[in-house]
């Protein structure tokens, strides 16, 4: 009888338990909560210093973070949004990189002036432009019509191409490979247009996108013998604010401003957006040795554009990305203040040449669109000088400063 008793004890506390927590009510998104400014605030009840912007994207994230265990908190202009696991050590170590590194992105890409408005606005495009990406969807993705027909893009999170820092960057520091499933499963919800990019990202173990302006990367990876997530979040980071000041950019350079930012943390590498390889421990600060030792024979060869420029997304090439690091970590060096007229300039001339005609008054983005290389030579050549590439080879041939000739042994994907 106490054994019967027993059981019938348990099946009704059993009972009562799974009638509790039908009856009790769910919790609403709205009662989630962010961290703005080490507060945490109420998305209904946000501070009035909360730029448009960063509302926008807590609105538009802040249910998902909550379903899956994450929590939200902003940088301290609200520049960028981070995700990140609800538990363990917190957001403010991540925070304090993320703050380092927009303090390196101001100093060396500082925002260049605004263009003054055109007397007409221009029409606004048919379809939504492909997001062209470090780690892009595929040329000649599915698109959607998302935007209104007018001229004022800025309706929902995300929309590249708008006023220059105008929008609020997410970074998502991602558990694992099953997170970054359901996350890329989401933007594909909300962006018809990824859903060919989904199942080729869900591959890799980060990305980042301009529309919806958001990077991620997978905390912890599977079989990785080598991993620095620090690395991955300044990359990432250091790219998503380049997509937000400049807009998109030449795949070989918005890809230096990630390594760039990562030798600014502590001179090496990890972050090889693509890579599926191992790597030796000697490759994360061993480019300069490398350019020094492919560039001693080549004096009356010099770096040209076609070796940086012709990079094409969607793969790794590392000779390609060590000069494209290289050139860009000399021309940081050699050419101060010139950097952000440069990028405004290929952001620009992207934007006018990156559209073909649909109609009299319609438009839409011609999918996996690059700068000819020849223009990124006369534009390169118009702010960093003429001597660019003969310079940047001497300097290779010097052996760059700034990389740390050692790294952390082992190895990585």
């Amino acid at each position: 009888m106490r054994g019967i008793t027993g059981r019938i004890v348990l099946f009704a506390a059993l009972a009562a338990t799974a009638w509790a927590a039908s009856e009790a009510p769910k919790r609403s998104p709205r009662d989630a909560t962010a961290t703005w400014k080490g507060k945490r605030v109420q998305l209904d009840k946000l501070p009035a210093d909360v730029p448009a912007a960063a509302k926008l994207a807590l609105e538009t994230w802040l249910a998902w973070a909550d379903e899956h265990g994450y929590r939200c908190d902003f940088d301290a202009q609200g520049r960028i949004l981070l995700v990140s696991p609800d538990r363990g050590s917190g957001p403010d170590a991540k925070l304090k990189s993320i703050a380092k590194t927009e303090t390196w992105f101001d100093q060396l890409l500082p925002a260049p002036p605004k263009p003054a408005e055109p007397a007409e606005a221009r029409p606004a495009p048919k379809d939504a432009p492909i997001p062209e990406d470090p780690e892009t969807p595929p040329p000649g993705a599915p698109k959607t019509d998302e935007r209104p027909t007018s001229t004022t893009w800025s309706t929902t999170w995300g929309a590249g191409h708008g006023a220059t820092d105008s929008i609020t960057a997410v970074l998502f520091v991602l558990r694992d490979e099953a997170d970054q499933s359901a996350l890329i499963d989401a933007l594909a919800a909300r962006h018809a247009y990824l859903s060919g990019w989904s199942a080729v990202a869900k591959q890799q173990v980060g990305f980042v996108l301009e529309e919806p302006l958001c990077g991620a990367f997978v905390e912890k990876v599977r079989g990785q013998e080598e991993w620095d997530p620090e690395h991955e979040l300044v990359h990432r980071a250091a790219q998503a604010l380049c997509l937000r000041r400049f807009g998109q950019l030449p795949y070989w350079l918005q890809t230096a401003v990630g390594w760039e930012a990562e030798v600014a943390l502590d001179g090496t590498l990890y972050c090889f957006p693509y890579r599926d390889e191992f790597v030796f421990a000697a490759e994360h600060g061993g480019w300069p040795n490398d350019l020094k030792s492919e560039f001693k024979d080549r004096d009356d060869r010099p770096l040209n554009i076609g070796e940086v420029a012709l990079w094409t997304r969607g793969k790794f090439d590392g000779k390609c990305a060590r000069k494209a690091w290289g050139l860009l970590h000399h021309a940081a060096g050699a050419t101060k203040g010139k950097l952000s007229p440069l990028f405004a300039e290929l952001a620009r001339f992207r934007s006018e040449h990156d559209r073909r005609e649909t109609g009299p008054n319609a438009w839409e983005r011609i999918p996996g669109y690059e700068i000819p290389p020849h223009e990124q030579e006369r534009m390169l050549k118009a702010h960093l000088g003429d001597d660019l590439f003969e310079a940047a080879t001497r300097a290779f041939k010097k052996g760059l400063e700034g990389v740390k000739s050692t790294a952390k042994a082992g190895a990585t994907r």
